[in-house]
């Protein structure tokens, strides 16, 4: 243990020392701990011990001395204390069950000498592999073993190692007196071997010895290969999402096909509707009107006053059943024109409504194909029913402008506004008009803009392209 500064540092075995137990610790004049133990006696720096506990270093290094170095016996358990002295002359001596030992740190070699490093010899799976410097491994190698060695005379039992595989190995692996290392498996790639000794007094040979090594890859695991599997998945994606892009664009073709199917059969039954109480109904109801009034003419009294009700209860009807029949099917559009029934919904639609209606459409004549026409007035028609509806707007405009390809309608209001997608959620709130619009611009190749939030009125913008429109 280790105490400076208020830490507590345990320092053992598996930080360097020799062993963990100690009978007997003293010091020399030469920054070393001599330390005795039933094993012997082994000697550690002092600054190596501080060292290790400011993390400065990964371990400490210890020389055992035993029987080999002159001690009797290596116990130096005894009874009664101290179990160790240094004398006045700096000489140690430590008892052991063969006697006093003598230690004299002043005659002691200093090996200042970092030993040689020797990479003996290379194993895989017990096999013995040439390994000059070089070493070239078979796909999937496993169970390689390094054999190496310091060449020194002096103590060399107690000759430490530590060694590294850079390119996989991020530390050191501290191996101790060990001459082997042993690697159980290796991922294809090139690594450099390197492994460094310590002589006994701890000094390190910092070059060491280095040995390169190249694993072979397997066929799937080459460059290549990774690269056609690579290549095959992205042409995978490519053909899964132009499958998909043509499925989206049949589905989107047969969509507005259907939808323009739908459409179509709408107009033409609300233009048949409309003839029919425009040539039928309306005659029948003309000619009530035409009797009673008729009737009116020659009677008096009371026959006089059920005429006149007769009468005006048949103009009322003539009027509202043109009404509703100009509803299903604008008979100026068919008369007048595209830009002329475009402001005559404007003026009614303002008249009826109270609104300061302010309208500049220029001309669109040929602007879109004949039949295309009524989509261009049921957006407007549904914009401006959308604002008579659920806007409460005092003011609006209406402005169509014409300029080469291109045809821009604003529909403004400075109503109450809302939230275009809260609103189309909502079919009970107008849902179904803002999809209806939205439909037929797309039928006319245009793009659509709807700016309104609640209390700041309501913008619609659609562009259309006339040659978009002319193919839609």
């Amino acid at each position: 243990m280790r105490i400076a500064h208020g830490t507590l540092t345990s320092i053992g075995a598996p930080d360097g020392l020799f062993v963990n137990d100690a009978t007997a610790i003293l010091e020399d004049t030469h920054g070393y701990f001599w330390i005795g133990c039933q094993l012997g006696i082994y000697r550690v720096k002092r600054q190596d011990l501080n060292d290790f506990a400011r993390h400065r270093i990964p371990r400490v290094n210890s020389t055992i001395f035993g029987t080999t170095d002159g001690l009797n016996a290596p116990n130096c358990t005894g009874h009664g204390q101290p179990h160790g002295v240094r004398d006045k002359d700096g000489v140690l001596w430590f008892p052991t069950q063969g006697g006093l030992a003598k230690i004299d740190p002043r005659i002691l070699d200093f090996n200042s000498q970092p030993p040689p490093v020797v990479i003996e010899g290379c194993a895989l799976e017990q096999r013995s592999v040439p390994c000059e410097k070089h070493v070239t491994l078979p796909a999937g190698a496993n169970n390689l073993e390094i054999r190496y060695t310091a060449l020194s005379l002096i103590w060399s039992h107690q000759i430490i190692f530590r060694y590294r595989l850079i390119g996989l190995d991020h530390s050191w692996t501290e191996a101790g007196n060990r001459r082997t290392a042993y690697f159980s498996h290796l991922p294809p790639g090139n690594f450099r071997f390197s492994v460094l000794a310590a002589n006994s007094d701890g000094i390190w040979n910092m070059v060491g010895e280095q040995l390169s090594i190249t694993v072979l890859p397997h066929s799937y695991q080459t460059l290549w290969f990774q690269v056609l599997v690579a290549s095959l998945i992205l042409s995978l994606f490519s053909l899964a999402w132009r499958m998909r892009t043509i499925r989206f664009d049949r589905q989107q073709a047969l969509r507005q096909a259907f939808a323009q199917q739908v459409i179509a059969s709408q107009e033409a039954e609300r233009k048949r509707i409309a003839a029919e109480l425009h040539d039928s109904l309306g005659q029948h109801l003309s000619v009530i009107k035409n009797t009673a009034l008729l009737l009116w003419n020659k009677s008096a009294g009371g026959e006089h006053n059920e005429a006149e009700c007769i009468a005006g209860e048949a103009s009322q009807a003539i009027s509202e059943m043109r009404q509703i029949s100009y509803n299903l099917r604008p008979y100026q559009l068919d008369l007048l024109g595209l830009t002329k029934a475009l402001e005559e919904l404007a003026r009614r639609t303002g008249e009826a409504a109270h609104l300061q209606m302010d309208v500049a459409i220029d001309d669109l004549s040929s602007a879109f194909a004949k039949e295309k026409e009524i989509h261009f007035y049921r957006i407007v028609q549904e914009c401006l029913n959308n604002i008579v509806k659920h806007s409460r707007a005092t003011v609006a405009r209406v402005l169509v402008q014409r300029s080469g390809s291109t045809v821009l309608l604003l529909i403004r209001d400075n109503g109450t506004g809302f939230l275009p997608n809260k609103m189309e959620s909502d079919p009970a709130k107008g849902g179904f008009g803002l999809l209806g619009i939205r439909e037929r611009v797309h039928l006319l190749g245009g793009i659509s803009k709807i700016h309104s939030t609640p209390g700041t009125g309501t913008v619609v913008s659609i562009e259309f392209h006339l040659e978009a429109a002319g193919k839609a």
